[in-house]
């Protein structure tokens, strides 16, 4: 099988020239604004109380996606935007007119005392509006200072863009620097790159063609060039460069790219198990809810089942995923990355492919990722005692069985075999014992159908 980079231990992931930005300031433009004081900028550069973009007269709707607010929505749910004034409460009902448009969440990205001449200046506490009127509304804010026309590391930057995602799971969002062009187009379009699989150009290039001035200075472009090289160099794939032991070093590996609320959901399983094995039950089922309230105790309900699906033929399976072997999935899951799969994508992504594409995926996942996880020993000692087992591997183990179980029950011989085969590289004696214990009726299974 040919090496290729994502399986090779020793190789760095660099970025295509397709894949790279560009900044729309010199370098030479960036360095003088940096250097000029923050008064001085004001009046130099943003005609201070007549900012261009602090204040700007209603009824222009190309630049005011909100009338009276230098404004413009990037995707459906992502508002850029210049700071907010004082007077947007008072005179332009701003809190209503967040309301109106869905959005939930504010995220500012000033350092305190910036910009201090431009429109109405600012307020004691260093910025132009007090937040607490839209946390009074029900509005979020959260404040990520970042220099003015400067970055931030990748890892900041990616820290940034999980409460993003996070703040999009609840409602739309509006982001903001001083014009909302520099900071707020980078992280917006980092956050294209974290959540839709974008390179920084497609990113880029999508953020430019609603706010044709946005991310300004080179340095705000190399940090998404480095976001890009974090993702897919240092825990944002999903199959990493090295082989490991245990499925925990799995979790851990790519705890970075996970949110705090995703991280309690899939506990000691790993996203890409526990994303798979929901979207194959929603492509079986009208519904399906998984009530996990610890690592061994999860039922799981589904709704009435969903037409017949070719995709679910157990020959076929047995055909495709026993008998292939790994190099068409090799080739297509480098393709896919190549798309943007990763980590952060997989919902998202794998909600457009088939269960065979899904069980090809994991089956690639558990063979690329992991030396044997157990032994036969072990594995027949823990299918004696269901739900009593501290094993590493048996929360995925068991979470792997009871979602199977909900699957068709001419699947289970072939599933079962795909299970031996991950956790025991043989499916020769294991196989048939999880068919069993798949088949019983056994009370001790927590897993039931509505």
């Amino acid at each position: 099988m040919p090496k290729l980079w994502f399986s090779n231990e020793n190789s760095e992931y660099q970025l295509e020239a397709e894949e790279k930005a560009s900044a729309t300031y010199s370098t030479l433009r960036t360095g003088i604004l940096s250097l000029t004081p923050g008064d001085q900028k004001c009046r130099l550069y943003c005609s201070g109380p007549r900012c261009r973009f602090c204040v700007v007269a209603p009824g222009q709707p190309n630049i005011q996606a909100i009338d009276g607010l230098y404004s413009t929505w990037i995707t459906p749910d992502i508002l850029a935007m210049a700071r907010l004034q004082e007077d947007h409460f008072v005179k332009l009902g701003i809190v209503d007119k967040f309301k109106e448009n869905g959005i939930q969440s504010v995220i500012n990205l000033q350092e305190s005392g910036e910009h201090s001449f431009c429109g109405s200046g600012n307020l004691s506490s260093g910025f132009s509006y007090d937040p607490e009127n839209l946390m009074r509304s029900g509005i979020y804010h959260y404040n990520f200072p970042l220099p003015d026309f400067q970055a931030c590391t990748s890892n900041r930057l990616l820290d940034i863009v999980k409460v993003v995602d996070f703040a999009l799971s609840h409602g739309k969002i509006a982001v903001h620097c001083h014009a909302g062009h520099g900071r707020t187009g980078m992280v917006i379009a980092a956050w294209m790159m974290y959540a839709l699989g974008m390179s920084p150009s497609q990113a880029v290039d999508t953020v430019r063609s609603r706010r044709a001035k946005a991310v300004q200075s080179k340095e705000q472009v190399e940090t998404l060039h480095n976001f890009r090289l974090l993702i897919r160099n240092n825990g944002g794939m999903i199959v990493p460069k090295q082989k490991l032991s245990l499925i925990s070093e799995y979790v851990a590996y790519n705890q970075k790219f996970i949110s705090k609320p995703e991280s309690r959901l899939y506990g000691k399983i790993p996203k890409i198990v526990y994303t798979a094995m929901r979207i194959s039950l929603q492509k079986m089922y009208s519904s399906v809810n998984f009530e996990i309230e610890n690592d061994f105790q999860m039922t799981i309900r589904c709704g009435p089942p969903l037409p017949e699906n070719r995709s679910l033929d157990e020959q076929l399976l047995n055909t495709q995923l026993n008998d292939e072997g790994h190099e068409k999935t090799h080739f297509w899951y480098s393709d896919q990355v190549k798309k943007g799969l990763s980590i952060s994508t997989i919902n998202r992504q794998l909600e457009n492919e088939d269960f065979r594409d899904i069980l090809r995926l994991l089956d690639l996942f558990f063979h690329s990722t992991f030396h044997q996880l157990t032994h036969k020993e072990e594995i027949f000692a823990v299918l004696q005692n269901w739900d009593q087992s501290e094993k590493d591997w048996s929360p995925t183990f068991w979470f792997l069985l009871k979602c199977i179980r909900e699957m068709p029950r001419p699947l289970h011989l072939a599933l079962s075999r795909l299970v031996a085969k991950w956790f025991l590289r043989s499916e020769m004696d294991l196989a048939p014992r999880i068919k069993q214990i798949l088949s019983s009726s056994s009370s001790s299974a927590s897993s039931s159908n509505e």
